[in-house]
């Protein structure tokens, strides 16, 4: 059997036996381009069972409820051609379907945390923001302060981030303000709660969101206006024209392939104190890249490449921040279900003086090995 068969065969069995709890599809394309993911429910109505698949887009959700054969076969026709990730969840087990570039299927399986133990984990475990208020307005918590269904998953998200940035963040001086630039801040999830964090930490802070579809930043400043942060705003703007003056602490999460080197240069020209990325669609070296000899094993199959040249981006940004007066490293990020995996690059001013000729000349060296002319942040920090 295919990856796909075994994966709807998985799908299609725990319908029958009820152990299916969840599926979520990711990466679509074509017609369904706009469409961020597709959350998939078993759901009982006066009409009998269904299949609710929930549509997120940017700026709303979609709900359409099917006969569990229809939805079957919806998924079916995503997969490989609309759809490029699946990940299956039933009561013990967890299946994710990934296609590559050139729409190859693989699929990897695994055991799943029972349900009763991730619902108590969510309740029991100590949480960094004190008051969620703010996700009641923003549709993460229903009106008594748990997570709504679809939303669990975005509501560990945002409290594992906040997790990552405390330490670096109690680091800081809070005598004085502190100005935060969160470019490409989307729905601002992750933007309020940077602010109510440092609020809640005794921070003197302006935290600006910079998104660049206007109906998502009325959103947000009319939240903001709702929660009463008068020192939170979201303006309408682009990654390479967003203010940076003064800029303590810079954001960027899933900037698309260099965009995220854009805000990596930004933010060091505005001389920040702290830089938060997580990079995204690592396009632009995956066609420049030639396998040194001794390395080429790496190199012998299309996902392997793929996989070196996310790892090989991401280490060539860490090197020319260091090179830079910065201090690196990567984490984890929190994994979404449509994503294999999910980095965090975390960048704070170094205290001590560093020869930055010779680590922009290392950083350049690693990457002609691979053969690399082109690296945007690379490039945009060369001195013309």
């Amino acid at each position: 059997m295919s990856p796909v068969d075994i994966f709807l065969s998985s799908f299609q069995a725990s319908l029958a036996d009820e152990s299916f709890r969840k599926l979520t599809l990711g990466k679509f394309r074509g017609h369904l381009g706009g469409v961020e993911h597709v959350y998939v429910r078993s759901v009982t109505l006066k009409d009998g069972i269904r299949l609710s698949f929930v549509s997120r887009y940017p700026d709303h959700d979609l709900t359409q409820n099917h006969l569990i054969p229809d939805g079957i076969a919806m998924v079916r026709d995503w997969l490989g051609k609309a759809s490029l990730a699946a990940t299956l969840f039933t009561g013990d087990q967890r299946h994710q379907l990934l296609f590559n570039r050139h729409g190859e299927p693989s699929i990897t399986s695994g055991p799943a945390e029972p349900v009763d133990v991730q619902e108590r984990h969510d309740r029991e475990k100590s949480r960094l923001i004190r008051d969620e208020t703010f996700l009641k307005y923003l549709g993460v918590l229903d009106p008594v302060g748990k997570p709504k269904t679809q939303m669990g998953d975005k509501y560990r998200q945002i409290h594992h981030f906040v997790e990552l940035l405390a330490p670096a963040l109690r680091g800081l001086p809070n005598c004085k303000e502190l100005r935060v630039v969160d470019m490409g801040s989307g729905k601002g999830y992750l933007t309020f709660a940077i602010y109510a964090f440092l609020k809640q930490e005794g921070f003197k802070v302006e935290v600006v969101g910079i998104e660049r579809r206007r109906p998502l930043v009325d959103l947000c400043n009319s939240v903001a206006g709702q929660c009463e942060f008068g020192d939170l705003r979201f303006e309408v703007g682009e990654i390479s024209t967003a203010r940076l003056d003064s800029v303590d602490m810079v954001v960027a999460l899933h900037a698309c392939d260099t965009a995220t080197d854009d805000a990596l240069y930004r933010a060091i020209a505005a001389d920040a104190k702290l830089i938060f990325v997580a990079p995204c669609c690592h396009k632009e070296l995956r066609p420049q890249l030639a396998a040194p000899a001794a390395l080429a094993p790496l190199f012998m199959h299309g996902i392997q490449t793929d996989r070196m040249a996310e790892a090989i981006t991401d280490a060539l940004r860490c090197m020319y921040l260091d090179a830079s007066g910065y201090v690196t490293r990567v984490q984890e990020f929190i994994a979404l279900e449509h994503t294999a995996k999910n980095l965090l690059i975390i960048a704070a001013k170094n205290p001590k003086p560093v020869d930055r000729d010779l680590l922009f000349r290392n950083a350049a060296a690693f990457q002609e090995q691979f053969g690399i002319t082109r690296q945007r942040l690379g490039d945009l920090l060369r001195p013309k």
